[in-house]
């Protein structure tokens, strides 16, 4: 079965509509501070505002990405991919995690260009500033709410994640709060230059670690890599308890899809076992790999083999 099934045409449940809410929420609310923030951060000549405005524009893109897959999965819209949607969204999360990365390392050569050159900044574009990053935070935390409470149900991949991904922002728009605050009330020259750019530094560790993160879950399932060890082992402890149901063991072959374990085993019956025969133990086989790979997706496919 495939890794995001396709939903029925028709109406859509009320748990899908407030889970589309919630993100398409955060977009439009994210949007809005972005632009405020870019406005002080250019009037108050702040680089740590500026980081924000860049980590922050990065993932909304991804979420609108996942927003309109999130949209046409509920809606059952999606009729071009019949193992469905993951690999777009690990292709998103890839192009975003290596945007990430490129735009904190121009953040770090402006820390270093900024280390011993105290900046000039407008005492009033810095207490918009200060103003704008509250906001921010207090905007994250909501939004946070919202998707909290539409993933309660554990049902969307996509919801969840950005249940996740809307923490990492709450975190981090709580430390970037207190640098523009300090910033702004100290000034562009001693603590208030130093909050600046520790501030500054916090935004490129939180996009350094998100990108690298974004990366290295992505890929793995881009290039369909094989489950691990563990997995294999258990797999293969379940043929070996069903030696005696089937003639010949042909092939074994795995990858991973999104969270989802995708498994395809190839086996052999003698001719002369009938059809009916043949669908039960593959359907037993099947389920019983099921079952210890909660989970996974599961093909066990007969073949004919010499008597």
């Amino acid at each position: 079965m495939p890794a995001t099934p396709r939903a029925t045409r028709g109406a859509v449940s009320e748990e899908a509509l407030r889970g589309e809410r919630a993100i398409l929420t955060g977009c439009l609310l994210d949007i809005l501070i972005g632009i405020v923030t870019l406005v002080a951060a250019f009037w108050g000549n702040s680089l740590t505002l500026l980081g924000e405005c860049v980590r922050g524009g990065l993932l909304i893109i991804l979420e609108l990405v996942l927003l309109v897959l999130l949209r046409r999965i509920n809606r059952g819209t999606i009729a071009d991919y019949d193992y469905g949607t993951r690999k777009l969204e690990q292709f998103a999360n890839l192009v975003v995690g290596i945007a990430m990365i490129l735009g904190a390392l121009w953040l770090l050569s402006g820390v270093a260009r900024r280390l011993d050159t105290i900046q000039v900044q407008s005492a009033t574009g810095m207490a918009f500033g200060a103003v704008a990053a509250l906001a921010n935070l207090a905007i994250n935390g909501w939004v946070f709410y919202l998707l909290w409470r539409s993933s309660r149900g554990g049902t969307s991949i996509i919801v969840n994640g950005q249940l996740l991904s809307r923490l990492s922002k709450v975190i981090a728009s709580a430390l970037v709060a207190v640098a523009v605050l300090v910033n702004a009330s100290a000034g562009p020259e001693g603590i208030g230059h130093w909050a600046d750019i520790v501030g500054t530094m916090v935004v490129v560790t939180v996009m350094l670690s998100f990108g690298a993160r974004m990366i290295q879950q992505s890929l793995p399932h881009l290039i369909d890599r094989a489950l691990n060890d563990r997995q294999q082992a258990t797999i293969n402890r379940a043929l070996a308890a069903s030696f005696d149901a089937y003639d010949e063991l042909l092939a074994v072959r795995t990858r991973t899809q999104g969270s989802d374990a995708w498994i395809e085993i190839e086996v052999g019956f003698a001719p002369d076992r009938s059809i009916g025969e043949v669908h039960r133990l593959a359907e037993e086989m099947a389920a019983e790999i099921r079952q210890v790979i909660p989970g996974a997706q599961v093909l066990v496919i007969p073949r004919a083999v010499g008597a």
